[in-house]
Formats: structure tokens, sequence, C-alpha cells
């Protein structure tokens, strides 16, 4: 498999399980940006993914987009049914969550998603907010211990309320 080649944060993960795990956990091991375009290469070929655990590691935006978009791909192409996605406590703003809020749309499987303990403010709220209504399948949506303001809270809470079975969560 051509670039099957790893950062060293994941020496210890085989490529194999990033293109064939169902539940992959790479937690707490300081990924950066750079790291997760790495990851997204293989997540974006794996169709039978279902939980991906990436939370309390140091991308941001740009790490977390690259994923997405792996996902995204990977949902309509390999027919990925991802059903969880944990990004909680990196350094996620609202770019980040903008492309939370495209995955949501564009992965039909996912149930539950945290975002929680980052940086996301109110357009990043805004973003969420407005993807909410189109992804039938999202459950749970843990957004608390983020810098979004009381307004950004209340778009959150319009949106889930339109949408029977939908629990937007703003602390654990």
């Amino acid at each position: 498999m051509a670039g099957t080649q790893l950062p060293p944060r994941l020496a210890d993960v085989a490529v194999r399980e990033l293109v064939e795990g169902r539940t992959l956990f790479l937690k707490s091991r300081g990924l950066d940006d750079s790291d997760c375009v790495a990851l997204a290469q293989h997540l974006a070929q794996n169709g039978t993914l279902r939980e991906l655990y990436l939370g309390f590691n140091s991308f941001g935006d740009e790490g977390a987009k690259a994923l997405c978009e792996a996902l995204g791909t990977a949902a309509e192409a390999a027919g990925q049914r991802l059903t969880l996605l944990g990004l909680r406590h990196c350094r996620l703003g609202d770019g980040a969550a903008e492309a939370v809020a495209e995955l949501l749309r564009r992965a039909p499987s996912l149930e539950n998603v945290g975002v929680d303990e980052n940086s996301i403010g109110d357009a990043g709220a805004e973003a969420l907010a407005a993807a909410l209504p189109e992804s039938k399948t999202l459950r749970e949506l843990y957004v608390g211990d983020n810098a979004m303001t009381e307004e950004g809270h209340a778009k959150l809470k319009s949106a889930a309320a339109s949408r029977p079975g939908l629990t937007v969560h703003f602390r654990r």
C-alpha cells in the first residue's frame, strides 16, 4: 500500500488496523494537525469503522478538517457506518466545528459526537446547529466547556428541539 508510513506517534498502530478496524482508540497520543492529515488517508479507506476515539490530543482545526473529510469520503464511497466520533479536549475551534457539521451531513450513521472541552465559539455552534436537522441519526452531541456564549447555546437548543431523540449536552 503506497503511503503507508505513519507518524511516530502512531508507530504502534498497524496500517491494517486503520483501514479495517471497527473501533480505534487513538486518545492521548499528542497527535497534531500533520499527524491527522497522515491518519486521514488511511481512515478514508476504512469501510468498517464504527467508533473513533481521538480525544485528548493536540490537533486543531486543520487536523479535524482532514479527519472529517476522510470520514465523509469513507461514508460515501466505502459505506462506512461510523456511529461514534470522540474529539473531546483537543484544540478545536470554529473551523473544526464547521468540518464536524459537514460530516454530520455526509455520514448518515453518526449517533454520538463529542466536541466538548475545546475552543468552539458561537460561529461553530451555529454551524453545528444548522447541520442538526439534516442528521437524522444523531442522538447525543457533547459541546460543554467550549468558548460559545449563551447565544451559541440557544442556537443549539433550538435546533435540537426540532429533532426528537436528540440531546445536546452542555456539560458531561
